[in-house]
């Protein structure tokens, strides 16, 4: 409940919208709209007596979902994930949004998330399907195109019964030497075909509950007045525009343009420094016990 005195725009923002259980305003202070961002660099940045004289909407509008991408790739680093029960098939598919992975884990019984290290040393490839003549010859359809199947090594992969672990020979104690310590592990594997769109999952996995955080360029399924930039990313989003307009337009001398790029440059280190939020409190819980000898 609000404390009395509250101002109404404060009350709103702790109370629910309708039946809604979560308010859509929680914690957006942090962020402004891209579309404000556009509109404060058109307001500021542009005019007769600027560097930039005329520039259309249009335009400031591509660069500056660019800037945000770049953000998203290199700084923000703002994880999105979501969990899901392992199928039967030991296949998941990779989200609209998907960039690059992250983190790959399953929920262990005590509610923390166990990593699952991925494996290299295999693929899933087409299979196209072939007859049983002596020659194999790929079998098409109507329009000529080859039909295609499920890979032997997605198969055998879903019927793997070991964990990755080789268990040790007794009689060769100590002479054991070449393990893969990447694979030597109780947590499974993955193997992730980007091209297909899918995780592949081990079959010791089977049943449980999996956890893709995975990065995302923060524009997909969304207009343009819901892309959302960090506060502490504003400064940069104007510099980035600067630069990449200035390096378009025809008559900017070069030494502009070159002094434009080092204060974005500068601008997206400053940037990652504040997003990184190094905080000596957990820097120290971290180290702490690191000098200690293990008995």
């Amino acid at each position: 409940m609000p404390i009395i005195g509250t101002p109404i725009d404060q009350r709103e923002y702790y109370q629910n919208s309708g039946n809604n259980p979560t308010y859509d305003n929680w914690g957006t202070y942090q962020y402004l709209l891209l579309q404000d961002v556009i509109n404060n660099f058109l307001l500021t940045y542009v005019g007769d007596d600027k560097v930039i004289n005329k520039i259309d909407r249009n335009e400031v509008v591509f660069h500056a979902k660019r800037g945000l991408q770049e953000l998203h790739y290199d700084a923000l680093r703002e994880k999105r994930g979501f969990e899901a029960e392992l199928p039967d098939n030991l296949k998941m598919h990779l989200p609209h949004d998907f960039v690059s992975a992250v983190k790959i884990s399953y929920v262990g019984d005590d509610g923390t998330t166990r990593q699952i290290p991925q494996n290299y040393n295999t693929a899933t490839p087409t299979s196209y399907l072939q007859d049983n003549s002596a020659q194999k010859n790929i079998l098409m359809d109507n329009n000529d195109n080859a039909l295609t199947g499920t890979p032997v090594i997605e198969t055998n992969w879903a019927n793997k019964s070991d964990k990755g672990v080789v268990e040790p020979d007794t009689n060769l104690l100590g002479q054991r030497y070449g393990m893969d310590t990447a694979s030597a592990n109780h947590n499974g594997s993955y193997v992730l075909d980007k091209n297909q769109g899918f995780i592949l999952f081990s079959s010791d996995l089977s049943g449980k509950n999996i956890v893709i955080e995975y990065v995302s360029d923060g524009m997909y399924g969304l207009a343009d007045n819901e892309i959302k930039v960090h506060k502490l990313a504003e400064n940069f989003m104007y510099d980035y525009l600067v630069s990449s307009i200035l390096k378009q337009k025809f008559g900017v001398q070069e030494y502009i343009v070159r002094r434009a790029q080092k204060q974005a440059s500068a601008s997206l280190r400053n940037t990652k420094i504040r997003l990184n939020s190094i905080k000596l409190g957990e820097l120290t819980q971290i180290l702490r016990g690191r000098d200690k000898w293990i008995k």
